[in-house]
């Protein structure tokens, strides 16, 4: 039985004008919250405590302490994560700071990647700091007869320069009410959570509408180092037509000059010539973490 009964009801009992304007509510509020980010980031300071993003005070404990300000050290999160932080809001802080960075590349929440046994798995950069956000079904329900992970609650892992500064058994987060809430929604069919002002690789590589819309728009990067997507394209000509090598030559010295994908190029040159594109997930973007049983 969940948690939180009558949820099913509750979402029937919606109309599809309540539907919408709370939509068009929370996604405003979504935006507004992220301009004043942004806008924060930009003086270098918090939008939630308004001070520095290197301001460290033991006994005030804000979301930003995870970019790691000096002196901060692993001990001062043992009482902080103790606390109802609150999963989808940190996840949210995260996804922002990895955004306007480099949109889309930071954020690896590709459920093609994530550990079987895990309901979530995140792995989100920004410059030299990495984070991951996990649970599992375990988590959600809470380890029974152990002593400090006996709630509902996630783990979180997060490196600085490649080295462990949290590992994911350090501490058993809990979940606030409003997470668990949250996460019942998740199962609902007919409820989507978007990630509008930081969508991930799943909003590009599981969203057909977002691949035809950067498949028409996209250009090559001057370093390949900064591309988010990988593009692997084959092309096939008609029986008894072919390309030659100066023609090949010519198209790839045009990309090069115009920042023009191939493929593109090559629809224009071989109006005839069938031509498949595979997208995956670029170098740069962050690997997935995984949380291995002890």
């Amino acid at each position: 039985m969940s948690k939180f009964e009558g949820i099913d009801d509750f979402m029937n009992s919606l109309t599809p004008e309540q539907i919408e304007e709370g939509n068009k509510k929370q996604e405003a509020e979504n935006k507004e919250m992220y301009l004043e980010f942004s806008d924060a980031y930009s003086k270098g300071c918090c939008f939630l405590c308004g001070m520095k993003l290197d301001y460290f005070n033991p006994s005030e404990t804000c979301f930003h302490w995870f970019l790691k300000p000096s002196d901060i050290k692993k001990k001062h999160f043992k009482d902080y994560l103790f606390e109802y932080i609150g999963f989808f809001k940190l996840e949210s802080y995260f996804r922002w700071l990895a955004h306007i960075e480099k949109p889309f590349r930071n954020i690896n929440d590709l459920k093609c990647e994530t550990t079987e046994s895990k309901l979530l798995e995140t792995t989100i950069k920004y410059k030299n700091i990495e984070w991951t956000l996990t649970y599992g079904q375990s988590d959600l329900e809470g380890h029974k007869g152990s002593q400090n992970a006996d709630f509902p609650h996630f783990h979180l892992q997060m490196l600085v320069d490649g080295l462990p500064f949290i590992r994911f058994n350090d501490f058993h987060i809990p979940f606030s009410k409003e997470d668990l809430f949250n996460i019942e929604l998740l199962k609902q069919d007919n409820v989507l959570f978007l990630n509008s002002q930081a969508p991930g690789m799943t909003d590009i590589l599981e969203n057909s509408e977002m691949l035809e819309i950067i498949e028409e728009y996209c250009t090559v990067p001057e370093n390949e180092e900064d591309a988010s997507l990988n593009f692997g394209t084959m092309i096939q000509m008609p029986e008894g037509k072919t390309m030659s090598g100066e023609e090949i030559a010519e198209i790839f010295e045009e990309s090069k000059r115009t920042r023009r994908p191939v493929r593109h190029l090559m629809k224009e040159h071989f109006l005839d010539a069938s031509i498949v594109s595979e997208v995956t997930p670029a170098d740069g973007v962050p690997e997935k973490k995984k949380r291995m049983k002890r």
